[in-house]
């Protein structure tokens, strides 16, 4: 009877140990669970590049009794060629939209910088938003008011 205890206890021993030799593995790196990779993949990030919408954009609206002008130089840019392309490619439509969103500004608003960060944030959604409507996989990342004039 003692020898099958001994037994029995040399096995159990036996098990604890590579059981913890295991998780020791797993902890340290040794071993990766199925479907998880060492190292994640990060594809580097590519250049900026720009795109400059010609001519600049001019709207009018009203200020309480007079009539008031905007004309802004925008500049997109991405690290994503196929972005900028889908930008070339869908510029009237690009154009057309963000007529419309800056003519729907006042004065007031565009006449503090918070106002003018949010009419650029609008408009990289807008843009962004044509881009996944046209189905072009790839995102603008800024754009950037290179001119500001109100009138």
């Amino acid at each position: 009877m003692p020898k099958l205890l001994y037994a029995l206890m040399g096995v159990m021993t036996l098990v604890m140990l590579v059981t913890l030799g295991v998780v020791a593995a797993f902890a340290l790196g040794y071993i990766t669970p199925p479907g998880i990779d060492q190292e994640p993949s990060v594809e580097p990030l590519g250049e900026p590049q720009y795109l400059k919408l010609e001519p600049p954009l001019t709207v009018n609206f009203e200020r309480g009794q007079r009539i008031s002008y905007l004309q802004a130089e925008v500049e997109i840019m991405s690290r994503q060629e196929v972005a900028l392309e889908g930008v070339q490619r869908h510029m009237p439509v690009i154009r057309n939209n963000l007529l419309l969103l800056f003519a729907d500004q006042s004065f007031q608003d565009l006449n503090t910088r918070e106002g003018r960060e949010r009419l650029r944030r609008e408009s990289l959604l807008e843009i962004n938003d044509i881009l996944e409507e046209k189905q072009v996989n790839a995102e603008v990342e800024a754009i950037y008011f290179t001119s500001f004039i109100m009138q």
